[in-house]
């Protein structure tokens, strides 16, 4: 993964997608390249948090206090927020608690090949 280093570029980019209605992505947030000022700056549909965030969340407010705080400002910005890695009964109830509306891991199913039509 690079290092964003022309957002102007990026998001005309981005916009342009938008407008042929292709969705748009932030992945990993919290972990490496992708950060807030992505968020603030590409105004992505989906932010996705690394899966740090929901490593024992049931077990650490620090964690479930600034998944609350992100999700105040995606909820106000019509971003939806994907919690990754969920792997527990107790972790997918706190997010589900805090108010976390996607998930991915294994506890909400395993990845499987896609059925070819």
């Amino acid at each position: 993964m690079e290092a964003i280093t022309d957002f102007s570029n990026l998001k005309k980019n981005i916009a342009e997608l938008k407008s042929e209605g292709i969705k748009f992505a932030i992945d990993d947030v919290g972990k490496g390249n992708s950060n807030l000022r992505s968020i603030i700056e590409l105004d992505p549909d989906f932010v996705k948090l690394d899966k740090y965030f929901s490593n024992n969340l049931y077990s650490e407010p620090k964690k479930q206090e600034l998944i609350k705080t992100i999700l105040h400002y995606t909820n106000n910005h019509n971003i939806n927020l994907v919690l990754e890695g969920l792997e527990t009964e107790m972790d997918l109830a706190i997010s589900k608690a805090i108010g976390v509306k996607y998930g991915q891991g294994f506890i909400l199913g395993r990845p499987k090949a896609l059925k070819v039509v």
